[in-house]
C-alpha cells in the first residue's frame, strides 16, 4: 500500500479513516526482541495464565504503534511529521484479536500546520482496546 498524499488544504475537521489489524505470535516475538520488553505477561503462557487475563497481552506500543500507520499511511500520508501522540489503554488485547483503527480529524491549524486526529482502536467484538490523540505537522 502507498501512503496518502494528503495536502494540508486537503484535510478538513471530520475527515476520517479506518483499517483493521490484528498481531499474530510472529508480532509478539519480533517487537519483544526490538523493544527490549520480554515482560512475562507478554511471554510467557504459563506465567501470564496465572495472571486476571488469562493469557498473554499483546504489548500496549506495539498496539500503539497502528496510530503511527494512521497518521503516516492514511492521513495525511506521506506529508507527516509525527509530533506526539497520548494513549489510553482500555481493554486488553490479545493474540489474533481482530481491530479496527479509526482516526478522525478533530482540528487543522493553517497557521502551525498542525493536524489532531483522535485515534480509538476497537476489537471487533465493539470492545474499545485503545483511545488517543495524536498530533502531526503536514510538511
Amino acid at each position: 500500500m502507498k501512503p496518502a498524499d494528503l495536502k494540508l488544504e486537503d484535510i478538513k475537521v471530520g475527515d476520517s479513516a479506518s483499517f483493521e489489524r490484528s498481531f499474530s505470535e510472529a508480532d509478539v516475538v519480533t517487537f519483544a526482541t526490538l523493544s527490549g520488553d520480554t515482560n512475562p505477561l507478554h511471554t510467557d503462557e504459563t506465567y501470564a495464565q496465572a495472571t486476571k487475563f488469562g493469557r498473554r497481552i499483546v504489548h500496549g506500543m506495539l498496539v500503539g504503534s497502528l496510530v503511527s500507520r494512521f497518521v503516516g499511511m492514511h492521513i495525511p500520508g506521506k506529508r507527516c511529521l509525527f509530533l506526539s501522540e497520548s494513549l489510553s489503554f482500555k481493554h486488553p488485547v490479545f493474540i489474533g484479536d481482530a481491530l479496527v483503527v479509526t482516526g478522525t480529524v478533530e482540528s487543522v491549524s493553517r497557521a502551525t500546520r498542525i493536524v489532531r486526529i483522535t485515534i480509538t482502536i476497537h476489537k471487533k467484538t465493539g470492545e474499545e482496546a485503545v483511545h488517543g490523540i495524536a498530533e502531526v505537522q503536514v510538511l
